[in-house]
């Protein structure tokens, strides 16, 4: 019975918290928000100036009604929204291919069962991909390299690595891409951001840079400081701490996601008060990593920085 509501419990905070929440209707379902970097220049985009464009990070790439996550047609249903980066998890299958998925099992986000990490492309790649209420869609599990392909010209792909995935692999399939000026990966420790930095020294990092002692140890670590993306946890902490952040040349993420009552996304949207959104980034967040991007997209929306509009047909998916 304990083992039966662990399970229970661990299950809900891999949910998204919004899944009741209706999502409105894009302005123009023609219209999609990209950002084109120019080669060699994802550095210096990531890079802090004072003058930089507020930008949002779509948790496992904005899932939606309709549309799961850790798909590339959700990706493309956020750019209807606004632009910006998209947040996806890398796993390894048995036979080495490179997949977005976040659980370990097939379960909740797919029509499969079983552990996924124990299996080959083969079975996996015909099943039909779950939104967050269990909805089965006609979308299904992409590869890395898909959703690499997919992301030059559209958006920048945030790579959370899971356990057990050869990252020298998923650096490899990066280059064969021709993606580095559209991708960057998460670190959950500073080891592994040295790690991650040794495989791929020209690759951004989103870097734990909640307090002093974090900040010390990304300096200690011989990283460079245009490599660096500060991520500051999912608590708001002081416009001092933020600024002292700015002062290093890093870009400022605040993670409102999670599915806990304390979740910010959470509280904010009980509360109906998305300017709080606008307070934020006054506060000093560069980035919002959120589940509620079509709310923050709505906060930051200006026509005048809307200026990498472009239509894109259904067939440019892939």
């Amino acid at each position: 019975m304990k083992n039966l509501v662990k399970s229970l419990f661990l299950l809900f905070l891999t949910l998204p918290v919004l899944a009741q929440e209706s999502v409105p209707a894009p302005e123009n379902d023609a219209v999609r928000y990209v950002l084109e970097i120019p080669k060699g220049g994802l550095k210096n985009f990531l890079r802090w100036t004072p003058n930089r464009i507020p930008m949002i990070s779509h948790h496992r790439g904005g899932p939606a009604p309709g549309y799961p996550e850790n798909a590339i047609e959700t990706m493309d249903n956020a750019l209807k929204y606004g632009p910006g980066l998209m947040e996806i998890d890398v796993m390894q299958l048995k036979d080495g291919t490179l997949v977005l998925m976040h659980d370990d099992t097939l379960d909740r986000t797919t029509t499969g069962s079983g552990e996924a990490k124990k299996k080959n492309w083969e079975e996996i790649k015909e099943l039909r991909l779950k939104d967050w209420n269990g909805l089965v869609t006609e979308f299904r599990v992409p590869t890395l390299k898909q959703a690499l392909r997919w992301a030059k010209g559209r958006a920048i792909l945030t790579l959370d690595i899971k356990r057990g995935t050869d990252f020298d692999k998923v650096v490899k399939e990066v280059v064969e891409a021709g993606a580095e000026d559209y991708t960057a990966a998460i670190a959950y420790t500073h080891q592994q951001a040295l790690a991650f930095h040794t495989a791929a020294p020209d690759m951004p990092i989103s870097i734990s840079a909640r307090d002093v002692s974090e900040i010390k140890a990304i300096e200690d670590s011989g990283i460079p400081s245009d490599r660096v993306i500060a991520w500051t946890g999912t608590r708001l902490l002081s416009p001092e701490h933020y600024m002292a952040l700015h002062a290093k040349g890093w870009r400022v993420i605040v993670g409102t996601l999670g599915g806990r009552d304390t979740a910010i996304d959470k509280q904010i949207a009980a509360s109906g008060k998305n300017a709080r959104y606008l307070e934020i980034f006054a506060m000093g967040a560069d980035i919002i990593a959120t589940d509620r991007f079509w709310a923050v997209q709505q906060q930051i929306r200006n026509p005048n920085l809307f200026i990498f509009t472009k239509k894109m047909p259904s067939h440019a998916l892939n």
